[in-house]
């Protein structure tokens, strides 16, 4: 450090030193206030200094949502009801990821409107993953009641249908019927396990009642994660990404 640059610092330590002492013995009162409003549009000058700094780090990222990871054997669309192609898909992944982690699991839950995108036939990037689950959302596991699974099961109802997996029902003037989980009748009397992610477990797109499940366990993943890997092991595997209507879900007239 030059004896300049000494000088100059202890200038400043010195002027910081002598405004602090002044604001510790005076009160301070805004008189006034002005402000400028810049508007950053098409006609602002690009500041090349700034596009040279971030440039490589744009290119390594759109290199990376630009990489194929897994394919598609159909079109995965959300038009439809009770069931959709792309529903059953993200319902049966989260069940099968959700037992690697805990295999008391009985059947998982998510929500149409919770799923922003659809897949096309054909390659799928890391890009479309991410418009899929744009959100944060991380895995949880919920034990319920009875009375708590026959309410999420006229929450389905209501909604004219939501990704489950795991779960079979029937849909009656509006209410849900012939529930099974894993197989089996539902029983009032008995607790099942549900795998969902924490937006819905803490009560979003009117699902209150999961707040009211017997316990609670976040298993500190995120969806959108445990999806990348499901994808690339079924890439791994040599299979592609592929989804059916298969009636977990019907709606009745009788």
């Amino acid at each position: 450090m030059t004896p300049f640059i000494q000088k100059g610092k202890g200038i400043f330590i010195l002027l910081l030193t002598t405004l602090l002492l002044a604001s510790c013995q005076k009160q301070l009162a805004v008189s006034s206030n002005d402000y400028k409003q810049y508007s950053i549009d098409q006609q602002t000058a690009e500041d090349s200094s700034m596009v040279k700094y971030y440039l490589p780090y744009k290119q390594k990222m759109q290199a990376e949502m630009s990489r194929v990871i897994g394919q598609t054997e159909q079109a995965l669309t959300k038009p439809g009801n009770p069931e959709t192609l792309l529903g059953n898909f993200f319902a049966d992944f989260m069940l099968t990821e959700g037992l690697k982690r805990e295999p008391s699991i009985q059947f998982a839950l998510a929500t149409k409107g919770g799923l922003r995108t659809t897949w096309p036939k054909g390659d799928i990037t890391v890009s479309n993953v991410f418009e899929l689950m744009p959100f944060e959302n991380e895995i949880v596991v919920l034990k319920l009641n009875g009375d708590n699974v026959q309410e999420l099961a006229d929450f389905v109802a209501k909604k004219n249908g939501q990704p489950v997996s795991g779960m079979r029902m029937k849909i009656r003037n509006g209410k849900a019927v012939d529930i099974e989980i894993a197989g089996q009748p539902l029983d009032k009397n008995k607790s099942y396990v549900l795998v969902t992610y924490d937006y819905l477990a803490d009560g979003g797109d009117e699902l209150d009642f999961l707040k009211k499940g017997v316990e609670r366990r976040d298993i500190g993943r995120k969806v959108r994660d445990a999806l990348l890997d499901y994808i690339n092991e079924l890439t791994r595997q040599g299979k592609k990404i592929n989804a059916q209507l298969d009636g977990r879900i019907t709606i009745v007239n009788e």
